[in-house]
């Protein structure tokens, strides 16, 4: 192997080597963006959710906020229920975070069905 190989495949494998760094770091910017704006999309999110817990008594659904179980509204269904938290917390969208497990998956198949029955119309 004469000298201009050995120059010429060390100055080859230099250019590879600085590509993948250039690749590497490009990479690694586009990566902090999107967590950076997936971070923003996060906190703005957050600032809109309440978790709930719901409870049934005497026929009566209670909502409650779940961290400090403050009283938040009340009705006979998901819909009167639903329709109660829009009119309190109108910028909020409450979640299911706890109760009973009977209870919860009847109120997520009454949530289903309203949400079913806002799409057609």
């Amino acid at each position: 192997m004469s000298e201009y190989d050995i120059s010429f495949f060390s100055g080859l494998l230099t250019g590879v080597i600085l590509s993948f760094v250039l690749i590497y770091l490009y990479i690694r910017n586009l990566i902090r963006k999107v967590m950076s704006e997936l971070d923003r999309h996060i906190d703005q999110v957050k600032d809109k959710l309440m978790p709930v817990v719901i409870e049934r008594v005497n026929g009566q659904l209670y909502c409650y906020t779940e961290p400090d179980k403050q009283f938040i509204c009340q009705g006979v269904n998901m819909a009167e229920i639903k329709q109660a938290f829009e009119v309190r917390h109108p910028d909020m969208t409450a979640y299911l975070a706890g109760g009973e497990k009977e209870l919860i998956e009847e109120l997520r198949t009454q949530l289903k069905e309203l949400n079913e029955a806002g799409i057609s119309k």
